[in-house]
């Protein structure tokens, strides 16, 4: 959870999980469904859904006990390299090096490392030094102090002079410490318009079509409104349109220009301005054949908060509840 996450956003949401999924077990046996609704909110949802098949592995094929090794750790899904030698070395006291964001700036700087230290290149060195440096039965407190250093001292901007390394520092010899790591420059931000169909079944009916997107990818496994981005040149209307007809197999008339409800939000490099706008069906109470992988259910708006959505299609969905009652969308 504290991936890409503040602790004090976390702490609810982690007295929540565990009191929802106490143990391993308890968290394989969950409908996925459950588990997503338990994250909502917390975002990066793959994290979720990868701690759900990890807790069914091991209680499918570790007995429900939590693997003891390097190479079983890291073959659970979800876990990566980092996660699995912070593990391994923290909590079960084996010899496995950490090299996450605040190690990265100490190694890099202490040994004068160039180039990305996204590159794979520059990547086995790092994990390779970290590796080596670890004193035999220290491993958990030297990582953690090896990440403290750089939360602490060697930061984005280092305090050189706290620094107990410094003698030694290939950065701090240079005069310029901050040179490294050479991070390669951060991608453009790019600008899209999604479009989603608040579909009715007909002008007087008070449901809306809700979608659940496949497991795999971008908020997988999550519910909301059928929705494409709009290509170059697609009008919202048009583009509402589509969403019904490709994402929920429905023909439908939009019933306004005017968009009931707008979020603008961000993902990755993308700054996405989310619109929503009535539509019902084109002839009444059609039957909705979804593409494949998605499911579909016709859903009241106060019955929404049973349902796990991302965070702007909650955001959507409460300005629909704020700004006026669901048949009056029409």
């Amino acid at each position: 959870m504290l991936q890409q996450t503040q602790v004090a956003t976390v702490i609810p949401y982690w007295t929540r999980w565990m009191d929802r999924f106490p143990t391993v077990r308890a968290l394989a046996d969950a409908p996925l469904d459950a588990v997503l609704k338990e994250w909502e909110g917390l975002g990066y949802y793959a994290r979720a859904r990868n701690l759900h098949r990890a807790a069914q592995v091991i209680r499918d094929d570790h007995g429900g006990v939590f693997p003891s090794t390097f190479d079983a750790v890291l073959a659970l899904p979800g876990i990566g390299r980092y996660t699995a030698g912070a593990i391994c070395s923290i909590a079960l006291g084996l010899d496995t090096p950490i090299v996450d964001a605040n190690v990265v700036r100490v190694l890099c700087r202490v040994f004068g490392v160039r180039g990305d230290p996204k590159s794979p290149k520059v990547q086995v060195r790092l994990w390779e030094t970290a590796a080596r440096l670890i004193p035999a039965g220290w491993a958990s407190e030297f990582n953690q102090g090896m990440m403290e250093l750089g939360a602490l001292i060697c930061g984005a901007t280092p305090r050189c002079e706290a620094c107990p390394v410094r003698e030694i520092c290939a950065a701090y010899a240079s005069g310029d410490p901050t040179s490294l790591p050479e991070f390669a420059p951060r991608p453009e931000f790019t600008r899209q318009t999604d479009v989603c169909a608040l579909v009715a079944p007909a002008p007087e009916d008070p449901r809306l079509l809700l979608v659940r997107r496949p497991e795999g990818g971008l908020w997988g496994g999550l519910w909301e409104f059928p929705r494409v981005t709009a290509a170059e040149g697609e009008n919202a209307v048009a583009a509402a349109e589509r969403a019904a007809r490709e994402i929920a197999g429905l023909a439908v008339r939009a019933a306004s220009e005017v968009p009931a409800a707008t979020v603008k939000h961000g993902v990755t490099t993308r700054r996405i301005t989310l619109l929503s706008l009535p539509c019902y069906a084109a002839e009444a109470h059609q039957s909705p054949r979804p593409a494949p992988g998605y499911a579909a259910e016709w859903v009241r708006l106060e019955d929404l908060p049973r349902y796990a959505l991302s965070s702007p299609q909650r955001r959507l969905a409460e300005q629909l509840r704020d700004r006026t009652t669901q048949p009056s969308l029409f």
